[in-house]
């Protein structure tokens, strides 16, 4: 019989965020999440979207993969800090991140 256990293999968050003092996980992107940024991408390309649906169409994607974060917590930041978070949650490396060993 072979088994295959999700649960030893199943990524783990490895990436967080500080914002006001307080520390977030970013979740590991989910089939479903992908499948919503996806398709909400390619809507957005179709439909000619204004620049405000695409800034709001990241701030859903980053609020999908960091749940503890608040709408208002992000809408309050610069669009410069949203977009950094942006790259961040999608795994590129951005000026401010610190490697941390061992957390």
């Amino acid at each position: 019989m072979k088994i295959l256990n999700l649960n030893k293999i199943a990524p783990q968050s490895t990436h967080r965020i500080v914002l006001n003092d307080v520390s977030h996980a970013i979740l590991p992107m989910t089939v479903e999440n992908f499948v919503l940024t996806t398709a909400k991408v390619e809507e957005l390309n179709q439909n000619n979207a204004s620049y405000a649906e695409q800034v709001e169409s990241t701030v859903d994607m980053i609020l999908r993969s960091i749940p503890t974060l608040t709408r208002d917590e992000l809408m309050d930041r610069s669009l410069d800090e949203l977009n950094t978070v942006a790259a961040f949650v999608r795994g590129e490396d951005v000026d401010g991140q610190e490697v941390v060993e061992g957390k």
